[in-house]
């Protein structure tokens, strides 16, 4: 028996003694439900933020999205089995690790996809629309759309748009299309660091655990980059002057959400450039104070600007 054979078979061991509740619960990757919190910017530019009705919808829309999340993360662990046995940390993600065999993911994963629809359609028929084109759509990317370059980013992006676009049909809403314009250019540049991060630590192995990535270059994706960072200030610049209709307090305030904007993304640009961060978005925004506080600030400026000014 040779050596790497022994140490699959040891590593699959070791996952299989992970089992249990924790291994299931790293499967559904709760970490990501932070993504899900988008459907709240509806409640907060709609000025419903204190309407009990309204956050009620908003919070059952995120849990929708939660559920119908995980189902989608699960399958595709289901799909990319054997790649991530190949990366140096996603082969320890449940499945690919041994700690949670094929057969009961997959149903976890129907039973997730049927709670999820099923609360999306008694939200509301628009709600339970988007949330069936969110599953649809994210199952293509993991069966085809990941591997075909520059159509992965944009299906990431657009599962964005989905998610605010979501958070407004859930509690009857219009959205402004300058919101959504700046939504769809802010998932394009995260999805794009999250390809340069990958393409960086990876190196000559990329291809083999993510084919698009070995038609992908740095120069490439570095004006992907450039490109959607200005479409995401100049759209959420004209959203902003879109909203000259509101007290002229209110107004000024939200104004001074703009500088948060742009620190938060030329910061998140240079955290990639300099230290190799953005493989997973979340995490960079859990570990750098100053991101926290930028995100804070934001928050705060624009509930006093919506909310409080008048």
């Amino acid at each position: 028996m040779s050596e790497s054979s022994t140490q699959e078979e040891v590593s699959a061991g070791e996952g299989r003694a992970r089992a249990g509740l924790p291994a299931w619960a790293r499967l559904l990757r709760p970490q990501q439900w932070v993504k899900n919190v988008l459907v709240f910017a509806a409640l907060i530019f709609a000025r419903k933020l204190f309407d009990p009705h309204a956050f009620l919808f908003a919070s059952l829309a995120f849990g929708a999205f939660c559920l119908a999340s995980s189902s989608v993360y699960v399958v595709n662990d289901l799909i990319d089995v054997e790649r991530d046995r190949l990366h140096p940390e996603k082969r320890h993600r449940p499945i690919a690790s041994g700690a949670v065999l094929a057969g009961p993911a997959t149903l976890l994963a129907l039973a997730l996809t049927g709670v999820s629809l099923g609360l999306a359609f008694w939200i509301g028929r628009s709600f339970g629309l988007a949330v069936l084109i969110y599953l649809s759509m994210t199952h293509f990317y993991s069966l085809a759309g990941k591997n075909v370059v520059v159509l992965d980013v944009m299906l990431i992006a657009a599962g964005f748009v989905i998610r605010a676009a979501g958070g407004a049909l859930a509690i009857g809403v219009p959205m402004s299309n300058w919101f959504i314009l700046c939504t769809l250019f802010l998932a394009l540049f995260i999805a794009l660091e999250k390809r340069k991060a990958e393409l960086l630590a990876l190196e000559g192995s990329a291809g083999r655990t993510r084919p698009v990535l070995g038609t992908y270059t740095l120069s490439a994706l570095s004006a992907y980059t450039t490109t959607s960072m200005g479409g995401v200030l100049i759209s959420y610049a004209l959203y902003l002057l879109d909203l000259r209709h509101l007290s002229e307090r209110s107004f000024q305030l939200l104004a001074l959400t703009f500088p948060f904007v742009m620190f938060a993304i030329f910061r998140y640009h240079l955290l990639v450039e300099t230290q190799r961060l953005g493989e997973k978005a979340e995490e960079l925004v859990l570990v750098d104070r100053p991101m926290q506080v930028c995100i804070l600030g934001f928050a705060a400026v624009a509930v006093a600007a919506l909310h409080l000014a008048g």
